[in-house]
């Protein structure tokens, strides 16, 4: 049955996109029919995320041209869905108005990277949803923003699974993971460490998941798609030997 869970933030710039990305690989790898959605049409870099610069069908194509939405998915290397915005200008001012309609012939789960804030367009990505998932960086501006966001869903009557915390480094001048919880007055579904691995990750255009699978990211993101999911992951054995050994030259498994 179909599952459409929109992935929204309070502000630009937390890494929303970066973890829609690598939450819908990890959900892929473990068996999930997965279709992410790039709904930010008027600052549209998911495909950028993914080495990918022009889309011959995109999200806009299917809203304003009443096409099957299924002519718009392409299919990644790592065997993941998606379906792309146009980058130009051109085709920014699209309404998202009738984007539950246009989602309707998808069977999989489906991943909205919705664009920041409280614009008209998230407001619609939000009445698409299902579910809602909550970015935040560990400082005060981006979890007061999405603070708003999680309290405009609830009025909206959607259910918020939690938040990730992106970019979070584990130091004195950051907020701690249990005031987040208090003040988003929502549980903390995962952690994602600030890394130069993630920096590379998006450098390269490879997902951190698919670019190294023992990266503390990406184990991050394969126990948060497993509890989505309702599945128990257990971590591979032996990750920090193994993590010593490849840094040394050594190839492992």
């Amino acid at each position: 049955m179909q599952k459409i869970i929109a992935v929204v933030s309070g502000k630009g710039g937390v890494g929303k996109t970066f973890i829609s990305i690598n939450l819908a690989i990890a959900m892929h790898q473990f068996g999930e029919k997965v279709t992410i959605v790039d709904a930010d049409v008027s600052a549209s870099n998911m495909g950028l995320h993914l080495g990918y610069y022009t889309f011959p069908v995109k999200l806009q194509d299917v809203i304003e041209g009443n096409l099957d939405i299924k002519k718009a998915i392409y299919v990644h290397p790592s065997g993941l869905n998606l379906i792309p915005s146009a980058i130009d200008l051109n085709n920014c001012q699209c309404s998202l108005s009738k984007l539950r309609d246009a989602l309707g012939p998808l069977e999989d789960t489906v991943i909205i990277d919705a664009p920041p804030g409280l614009s008209n367009d998230t407001l619609d990505v939000i009445a698409a949803a299902d579910y809602i998932i909550a970015i935040t960086n560990p400082e005060l501006p981006s979890i007061t923003n999405v603070l708003k966001v999680i309290k405009t869903a609830q009025d909206m009557k959607k259910t918020t699974l939690g938040v990730v915390i992106n970019r979070m480094s584990y130091d004195n001048y950051e907020i701690k993971q249990s005031e987040i919880e208090i003040m988003t007055e929502t549980h903390i579904l995962a952690t994602i460490p600030e890394s130069k691995g993630v920096k590379k990750s998006i450098f390269l255009k490879n997902p951190v998941i698919v670019m190294d699978p023992l990266h503390p990211s990406s184990l991050a993101f394969k126990h948060l798609a497993a509890r989505l999911m309702g599945k128990k992951y257990i971590p591979p054995k032996y990750v920090a030997v193994k993590r010593f050994l490849r840094n040394s030259g050594i190839n492992v498994i």
